[in-house]
């Protein structure tokens, strides 16, 4: 009779739903003393995929945190910076002025930045 294979990755799936805080050296260790041979890249690939690690980004997915609000959709913002950049030309006079009067800004700010 053939030896029944091990499905590796379940395996580390049942060991870190029932050990959640462990590291991977410790998943690799613990299933090494049950002679289950895992590299540490096997485990972080598994945990990744299946959903049992956290985002290092700071957020859970699919929360709103780190996005922007509902308030302001990016077509409002679009069409705030056109209102803004019209409002900049009527009072330079003209598109040439107020061109000119942005590159003094940029020149002002790598100045004092």
């Amino acid at each position: 009779m053939t030896k029944r294979k091990v499905n590796k990755s379940q395996e580390i799936r049942d060991f870190v739903t029932k050990n959640p805080k462990a590291s991977l050296k410790e998943v690799v260790g613990a299933l090494g003393k049950r002679n289950i041979v895992v590299s540490i890249a096997t485990v972080a690939n598994v945990k990744s995929k299946s959903g049992l690690t956290r985002s290092r980004r700071g957020r859970p997915k699919g929360s709103l945190a780190g996005k922007r609000s509902n308030k302001c959709s990016s077509n409002d913002l679009a069409l705030e910076a056109l209102i803004d950049a019209k409002r900049l030309v009527a009072k330079a006079g003209s598109v040439q002025r107020a061109i000119e009067i942005i590159r003094a800004v940029e020149k002002l700010e790598s100045i004092a930045g």
